[in-house]
């Protein structure tokens, strides 16, 4: 009997140390942490408004791993930085596109050192040929799960969405048609 009852105790005590860990963030957590992240954010906006592939690489880790949003997995700053590279060139279909900043829908502390963002974004449509309509732009969420690398937040991970307009139960305001 004692055994069951120790058991019951440390898994709902295993349980609610997971769900605090996994709590989204709140006001009371740390400040520092969110306006690291939001200069994260800027400078990974102006990085990207600058069609800047080298300074993009910056704001990652050696090992990220990066999903587009056509679903090309792309592993390693180095691969990144050569496909940024060219989608922002000169001849790229990025190179002379605007773009508006990322804006934080969701903010999640899940560890010290670990935040989850969720950001609403703007990307142009890219048609088949890989030339970008310059009117048509795809509504995106991005995941970025952004480690502390001494005083910087930098992205280890990178999920890239387009939102499909769809009229479901459970769909967001923004994602209906």
């Amino acid at each position: 009997m004692k055994t069951t009852s120790l058991s019951r105790r440390a898994f709902v005590s295993g349980a609610a140390a997971v769900t605090a860990a996994y709590a989204p963030f709140s006001q009371a957590q740390s400040q520092a942490d969110t306006s690291g992240v939001q200069k994260f954010l800027s400078q990974w906006d102006q990085a990207w408004a600058n069609h800047d592939a080298h300074a993009l690489s910056l704001l990652v880790t050696e090992g990220i791993v990066t999903v587009n949003r056509f679903g090309t997995l792309i592993p390693g700053r180095e691969a990144l930085q050569k496909a940024l590279a060219f989608l922002h060139g000169e001849s790229g279909p990025f190179g002379h596109a605007k773009f508006p900043p990322l804006t934080i829908s969701v903010l999640r502390k899940i560890a010290e050192g670990v935040m989850i963002v969720q950001a609403n974004w703007q990307n142009p449509v890219m048609n088949p040929d890989g030339k970008i309509d310059p009117v048509k732009v795809s509504d995106m969420i991005v995941t970025i799960v952004l480690v502390k690398d001494g005083e910087q937040w930098k992205a280890t991970e990178m999920d890239l969405h387009n939102v499909e307009k769809m009229d479901l139960p459970y769909s967001q305001p923004g994602q209906k048609k």
